[in-house]
């Protein structure tokens, strides 16, 4: 009974939200891309952000993470998935820097610098890394693993800006708030077996613990 209940790639039907519930048209693909690093840019911008959660977008990876579920979990199909998730970051990085070299913020030799050394290495991953993402909402423990592997980036994220919270309360609270919803909230609505959820909130819960003991 539960198998019936999810078609095209496993999205739950009849629900609606982020996973699962939109229609990710390539000109949807691009829109929210373009949206993502327009808006990442340009908070960049903001002097008065710096050193807190709000800038965070801009600097680590728990946003994108979570922008690459919603694009592999909105496919039918892991080609259509490692196809999206990568056009979605090879639309939307180039414009963070954009943005920011064009306002004089960066100049344009170290936006290219930080593009090449750290989005670019990152955009192409997503090619193999968006094909297996697709399989995270699959009600199997291979699934769970894959997603608890996405969930232990969220969680290991999660306790170093706890660590930089406690050190200059309350700078990125809310990015480890963030990260801790992440790593536990996906798991719960993406994961309907226990056993797979078990699995899918264990990987992330080691991962935080031994950040906890390594940072």
């Amino acid at each position: 009974m539960e198998e019936l209940e999810y078609r095209r790639g496993d999205a739950p039907v009849g629900r609606t939200g982020l996973f699962g519930g939109l229609r990710m048209s390539w000109p949807r693909v691009a829109l929210s891309a373009a949206a993502a690093g327009i808006y990442t840019g340009a908070v960049l911008l903001i002097p008065g952000l710096a050193d807190t959660s709000f800038q965070d977008i801009g600097i680590s990876y728990e946003w994108w993470v979570l922008f690459a579920v919603v694009v592999v979990t909105n496919c039918a199909g892991p080609l259509e998935a490692a196809a999206k998730c990568f056009v979605f970051f090879l639309v939307s990085q180039p414009l963070v820097y954009g943005v920011e070299i064009l306002f004089g913020s960066l100049s344009l030799e170290m936006g290219l610098y930080y593009y090449r050394a750290i989005w670019l290495p990152a955009t192409l991953l997503t090619l193999p890394g968006g094909f297996a993402a697709f399989f995270c909402k699959k009600q199997s423990v291979p699934g769970a693993v894959i997603l608890g592997l996405g969930c232990a980036i969220e969680a290991m994220l999660g306790v170093w800006y706890a660590e930089c919270a406690a050190g200059s309360f309350p700078h990125h609270l809310l990015s480890a708030l963030f990260c801790a919803v992440c790593a536990v909230g996906l798991p719960l609505r993406l994961q309907k077996k226990p056993l797979c959820r078990a699995v899918a909130l264990g990987i992330p819960l080691l991962a935080a613990v031994g950040t906890f003991f390594l940072v």
